[in-house]
């Protein structure tokens, strides 16, 4: 074991007492320039949960608390959750059958555990502009929520 790896340990080890999970939310503004299906959209939101608990998970977290997403639009709304990379997101809705998406407000959730909000902030909204561009769609963030306090704080230490 190296002297970066007893650092990396000692630092995670002092994360977990001071604040075992890492939070990040998102509220935007989203639209697709094509009517997307039922199913088109249930693929966007379970690639986006996916992509963002990946790049959370890349960069240092190490368990799921929750990622989730809620998407309203005229035709209905659809909630996706992820607790476990391995087996995707459950996503429910109450589209009518036939319905498309075009616009609608999007929030998302993201809670880790191992890494520090500026993290979690930072590896989501990569994955959320990767995943947008995979779709099409254009978005608005409307507001980001994070802890910037603790995160300025860790890193005055």
């Amino acid at each position: 074991m190296s002297l970066d790896d007893d650092h990396d340990d000692i630092h995670l080890a002092m994360h977990r007492e001071a604040d075992e999970l890492g939070k990040f939310a998102s509220h935007l503004a989203v639209r697709s320039p094509r009517p997307l299906s039922q199913e088109e959209t249930v693929r966007f939101l379970d690639e986006l949960l996916y992509q963002v608990t990946k790049e959370c998970m890349d960069h240092g977290a190490d368990l799921v608390g929750h990622v989730k997403a809620f998407l309203r639009s005229e035709d209905g709304a659809m909630s996706a959750s992820l607790i476990d990379i391995e087996k995707r997101s459950n996503v429910t809705h109450d589209f009518s059958h036939g319905a498309t998406f075009l616009e609608g407000d999007l929030t998302l959730h993201v809670i880790v555990h191992g890494i520090w909000d500026d993290v979690v902030k930072d590896s989501s909204q990569a994955a959320m502009e990767r995943v947008f561009e995979q779709f099409g769609i254009e978005h608005t963030v409307l507001k980001d929520y994070y802890d910037t306090e603790k995160s300025i704080s860790h890193h005055m230490k």
